[in-house]
């Protein structure tokens, strides 16, 4: 570790343990990340020990865990459980491949890693080929990594780490995209961690963590012994808090700089398109919901040129009636509604899909417009803290 490295790195942890408070108070809450590693490892063994028919619905329970980790603009843990309802053992398979022992022979993890990502990437495209946010990456996969066993592992989190890298002026090449190089960003989180263990203050403070008066359990934390949390911790609350103030070091160019900027703000242009896609679709579903509530076997039903008729079923998508004069007759579920094909002796009927009528005639529109969405945003997700 250079002199240089060892200034600014005090610097940052002196920032550090002054806000150690305002990063911990009930707004902010960053030791949620102790609270959610001190459960993985076991709660992944259980759910990789779960029956083909289970281990699904436990997955999910894993990846709600670990949203705030893992899963935020992105959702890859989220595909691995849409993956796993098509194809269990495979994803589970992928994961025990990941967790295997390679007794701290970095060259192999490299290679699980790939291995697991290109694996990820081959369900997404056979099964959602369109949604990239199920794209696993690094950051999702090291994510995996590092809450099942902290003591040997690093998240890495593209911007985050570029940013304290240039400050601390490590400049060693580790890559991008799904090729980083883990030998390499290990090397600077290692240096990190060793600098970390040798200022006693704050090891005091992070000690301080256990015995801290914010209503939480000590017990719920991970204890941490190698610091490597901590190391992660530092290194997301140096953009997120500031902790880089007063610290003048090498920047980007200026070129380089506003071509940044213009990623950051198309990157929140697309989250905002992209929620919007999502509040659109789900109001979708809210309107598909009511007209099936009411559109039960039994229910009567108006057509405007067959007159009254009896639902026998109803799949979801089509209901199949009986009409007095002309017996069975099959029809699409929501554009009947939307179109007044058929309406019902119902409180509130007539103004409820008046309403939902544009929702559930433009159905195609709306899944395409999430779909486009999607793809617009997934591109800038690294851009957004």
């Amino acid at each position: 570790m250079t002199n240089t490295c060892s200034r600014y790195m005090q610097q940052i942890f002196a920032h550090y343990i002054d806000q150690f408070e305002k990063i911990n108070n009930a707004k902010h809450r960053e030791y949620y990340k102790w609270q959610i590693t001190k459960r993985f490892h076991d709660e992944m063994d259980s759910t990789l020990n779960a029956s083909a028919e289970e281990f699904p619905t436990k997955l999910y329970e894993m990846k709600k865990l670990s949203d705030n980790l893992i899963d935020s603009y992105t959702q890859p843990f989220l595909g691995l459980v849409k993956f796993a309802e098509r194809e269990p053992e495979n994803v589970r398979e992928m994961f025990r491949k990941l967790y295997s022992d390679d007794g701290g022979n970095i060259s192999q993890r490299q290679k699980r890693v790939q291995e697991f990502l290109v694996k990820s990437h081959r369900l997404r495209d056979k099964y959602y080929p369109d949604s990239y946010l199920y794209k696993d990456d690094m950051h999702s996969v090291t994510g995996y990594l590092f809450l099942y066993d902290p003591d040997h592992n690093y998240i890495f989190k593209a911007v985050h780490a570029r940013k304290f890298a240039d400050c601390v002026e490590f400049y060693e090449d580790w890559g991008t995209g799904d090729t980083v190089k883990l030998d390499v960003y290990y090397r600077m989180c290692d240096e990190l961690v060793e600098a970390v263990k040798a200022n006693r203050e704050l090891m005091a403070v992070d000690a301080s963590r256990f015995e801290n008066d914010w209503g939480e359990n000590a017990d719920t934390f991970y204890p941490d012994p190698e610091k490597h949390l901590l190391a992660f911790d530092l290194i997301y609350c140096c953009s997120t808090y500031g902790l880089f103030d007063g610290i003048s070091f090498v920047r980007p160019k200026s070129k380089e700089r506003q071509l940044m900027q213009g990623r950051k703000e198309k990157a929140l242009q697309f989250s905002r398109n992209l929620e919007k896609a999502r509040e659109r679709l789900q109001e979708l579903e809210t309107a598909k919901e009511y007209v099936n509530s009411l559109y039960f076997a039994g229910a009567t039903v108006h057509h405007k040129k067959y007159g009254d008729g009896i639902i026998k079923r109803n799949s979801g998508t089509i209901i199949t009636v009986e009409f007095p004069e002309i017996g069975e007759k099959q029809l699409g579920t929501f554009i009947s509604a939307a179109n007044g094909i058929i309406i019902m002796d119902a409180d509130g009927y007539a103004d409820r899909i008046g309403s939902y009528r544009e929702l559930l005639k433009n159905e195609s529109s709306i899944k395409n417009g999430l779909s486009y969405a999607e793809k617009e945003f997934a591109p800038y997700a690294e851009y957004l803290d």
